[in-house]
């Protein structure tokens, strides 16, 4: 029947490799077994290989899904917990301006690394090429097996994460959870670039600029950030709009407004771009944006405008400098829906939070069973709020699955 375990963990990703950890360090012999090659394939993508790892600004506003139930669990796991955490296990922080707290050498393989030698060091066993396909409990003893075999214990985690990105992350975890008797809400891509007409984003492909991108359905405000805009084909992203994505719900239609001068009041670029007609009235009217907005930017702008090559600065008429200052304050952006699991950061939707215990993540339907990190029905913004609840939820569950089984 091989070994029993006091502690099987499904999944080798940041919530469930500190389980392990705070459950082993608490005397609990853990096993994880990780379907992947290598613990942390996920982790070492994240924050373009920096890995926000929490934020100082830790609170239920910053969360979506079942935050309501969160907020309890959050008080207790403020950012600054989580940073004592690493800090005991010796990496050092800082935090940027904005509160995104990063490793201090800002390189997420220090993050990795960190969590494999404490998982050496506190004993853990890490069973890596081991997809865990079906779990089951009975006679006190969970079962978890796979193409690897089959591993035994007496409490499991599931900690598999989600279907977001699917080359690093499988979403096996929710069927392993309805095995297991819990219910799954609906899931969805969240945290993720969104759909727009690529006939205005095509010609812009690859081009960044700073803006304010307010999400509207019908005439409904939903969501404004500042932050920087990425143009794709048929697609616009950049932080603020995948935290926009995170509020696309409900009846649409959707539209994504930006304002390409943020910091610039309507009076002053109205202003400038009467200044520019005067100082340059030979020049094309589609360069009438160019001491303003990026160059590429500003082109298509015009274009969109109708003011052509055939034009000059000195031909427009006052009210097509004031449309062309309130086109720049409010581009509209048709929005249809968000992109794919694989531009996804993270899954909307999971195991509903009423169903685990909100300050151990214990189920309420398996003694014994823990689940962590996203598959919770429950998601957080860019900047460090998903990973500040994989390591939350990862540490509640281990270190109370070690008590349970009356370890010190």
């Amino acid at each position: 029947m091989g070994e029993l375990f006091d502690l099987a963990v499904a999944g080798a990703g940041a919530s469930g490799l500190m389980a392990a950890i705070t459950a082993a360090q608490a005397g609990a012999r853990a096993l994880v077994l990780e379907a992947g090659e290598k613990p942390c394939r996920k982790l070492l993508a994240t924050g373009n290989g920096r890995c926000n790892l929490t934020n100082e600004n830790i609170s239920p506003a910053h969360y979506h899904g079942d935050r309501g139930e969160l907020a309890g669990f959050l008080a207790d796991w403020p950012g600054s917990r989580v940073r004592s955490l690493f800090d005991s296990l010796g990496l050092l922080t800082r935090a940027d301006p904005e509160g995104r707290v990063y490793p201090y050498s800002l390189q997420a393989a220090a993050v990795a690394g960190v969590l494999r030698s404490a998982c050496a060091q506190a004993g853990v066993t890490i069973r890596c090429g081991f997809p865990v396909a079906g779990a089951a409990k009975s006679g006190g003893v969970f079962r978890l097996s796979g193409p690897g075999g089959q591993a035994r214990a007496r409490a499991c985690v599931l900690a598999c994460g989600g279907a977001a990105s699917p080359q690093l992350s499988g979403g096996s975890g929710y069927d392993l959870a309805r095995q297991l008797g819990h219910r799954v809400t609906p899931l969805a891509p969240a945290l993720v670039g969104l759909r727009a007409p690529a006939k205005l984003t095509r010609p812009l492909k690859g081009m960044r600029c700073k803006a304010r991108a307010s999400l509207f359905a019908g005439e409904r405000p939903l969501y404004t950030e500042n932050g920087e805009v990425i143009f794709g084909d048929g697609s616009v992203s950049g932080i603020c709009v995948m935290n926009a994505s995170a509020r696309l719900t409900g009846p649409g239609p959707f539209r994504l407004t930006l304002d390409l001068a943020p910091d610039l009041p309507t009076s002053r670029l109205k202003e400038h771009l009467k200044a520019q007609r005067r100082l340059y009235p030979q020049a094309p009217a589609g360069e009438l944006f160019a001491g303003a907005l990026n160059l590429r930017v500003g082109q298509e702008l015009a274009k969109s405008l109708g003011l052509t090559k055939a034009r000059t600065l000195g031909s427009l008429a006052p009210r097509e400098l004031d449309r062309a200052a309130e086109a720049v304050k409010a581009f509209p952006l048709p929005v249809s829906g968000p992109l794919g699991w694989e531009h996804a950061q993270c899954t909307a939707g999971g195991v509903p939070l009423c169903q685990v215990d909100g300050g151990t993540m214990e189920s309420r339907k398996v003694p014994g069973l823990y689940i962590t990190g996203e598959l919770l029905n429950v998601h957080g913004d860019c900047g460090g709020y998903n990973l500040h609840l994989a390591w939350s939820t990862g540490a509640a569950a281990g270190t109370s699955a070690a008590k349970s089984l009356g370890k010190r």
